[in-house]
């Protein structure tokens, strides 16, 4: 899932330095604008009645492991800022941090029992509030994404565990190896980890659905079941 050929032009442009400051100014110029939408609130009448839920899109890989861009199952690709603050919680406790892996599909169910409201059956996900009270409380469902039928990712606190649509697997020490540059999916002494995760991934997958989606948005991977490649899609 490397794109070899942005490295390959960014090395032959010697241009890694002037992309990692372009992108380190994007990140400056959104905190900006947050702090300028937090002043607004701050000054406005409902500063004390709003709950705050910051988030952003895909990590971004600035050249780790030969990539750039998102497009990726690791670490640096997946993780993305999660923030959720209810300023009508005035003993909140500052500094909370919850260091399991939690995912984005837990904000509606999130949101809804943090205004009294009631989620509908078909919403996915589960509540974060017992973890807004006490960022001890354990979570029990794993961080799942996915790039592509059949490439999926299941993260907890202490490891990442990938599979690809053609079967191979990577394996990340998260205590040991924050950075993900082992892979340790081959290491009989973690065989046991590896197929409790793995339990977690999606049994079968429903079809793809392809209208309305344009051609180049599709990643590669592979529209049948997992163990089976076809000559234009290879990982």
């Amino acid at each position: 899932m490397v794109k070899i050929g942005d490295y390959n032009r960014f090395n032959e442009d010697n241009a890694w330095d002037k992309v990692r400051r372009a992108y380190l100014a994007c990140i400056s110029w959104a905190d900006f604008n947050i702090g300028r939408l937090l002043d607004a609130l701050e000054a406005g009448p409902y500063a004390d009645n709003t709950i705050i839920v910051l988030w952003s899109d895909h990590g971004y890989a600035l050249g780790e492991k030969n990539h750039f861009r998102k497009f990726a199952l690791w670490e640096e690709t997946t993780r993305v800022p999660f923030i959720i603050l209810d300023t009508r919680e005035k003993k909140a406790i500052e500094g909370r941090t919850v260091i399991d892996g939690v995912s984005l599909i837990n904000v509606y169910r999130t949101l809804a029992e943090l205004t009294g409201l009631e989620a509908p059956d078909y919403v996915d996900g589960f509540s974060l509030v017992p973890q807004l009270k006490d960022p001890s409380t354990p979570i029990t469902e794993p961080a799942i994404c996915t790039w592509g039928r059949g490439n999926y990712t299941v993260r907890n606190r202490d490891w990442r565990y990938i599979r690809y649509y053609d079967g191979s697997e990577e394996l990340y020490s998260h205590v040991k190896d924050p950075d993900e540059w082992t892979n340790q999916a081959d290491n009989p002494e973690f065989a046991e980890i590896k197929k409790r995760l793995a339990a977690q991934l999606p049994k079968k997958e429903v079809p793809l659905v392809k209208d309305g989606i344009e051609g180049w948005s599709l990643p590669v991977s592979a529209d049948k079941p997992l163990g089976k490649k076809t000559k234009n899609n290879q990982k």
